[in-house]
């Protein structure tokens, strides 16, 4: 279970169930703008029926760093995705994105099973990449 930005708590079965799901996976400070970007690119793209979730991985934030300022700054810059925040880092490893990437992009089906994963700024090839693993 993990919060998302606005304080909700999800569930594996609240992410993974009703269609497949495209995860933008993020560990760097800059990842919220790659999200963003991402976001954008897919929203009008993908197949219906798909969810769209933000992942954090806020394992190395600072301990002096408010935990409400990220959630409000999450909340600000991506107010229509749920950005789950991964505070110990662990959810993050589990669906296999990599801890030094600045944004990667993974396709999961239904069940949770992971389809594919893309690293890296969103680009229209990179996009179709993500659109044809939705299609399988």
């Amino acid at each position: 279970m993990l919060d998302d930005q606005f304080g909700r708590t999800h569930r594996q079965a609240d992410v993974f169930g009703d269609g497949p799901v495209v995860i933008l996976a993020g560990a760097q400070r800059q990842a919220p703008d790659a999200m963003r970007a991402w976001e954008h690119a897919l929203r009008t793209r993908v197949p219906e029926g798909t969810r769209i979730v933000g992942l954090s991985n806020l394992k190395r934030l600072p301990f002096f760093v408010p935990k409400g300022l990220v959630t409000k700054g999450l909340g600000e810059q991506l107010p229509k995705v749920p950005i789950l925040c991964d505070w110990k880092g662990r959810v993050y490893l589990d669906l296999g994105f990599p801890a030094d990437a600045t944004i990667s992009v993974g396709v999961f089906s239904p069940s949770g099973e992971r389809l594919g994963l893309i690293t890296g700024e969103q680009t229209e090839s990179r996009v179709a990449e993500i659109i044809a693993l939705l299609s399988r």
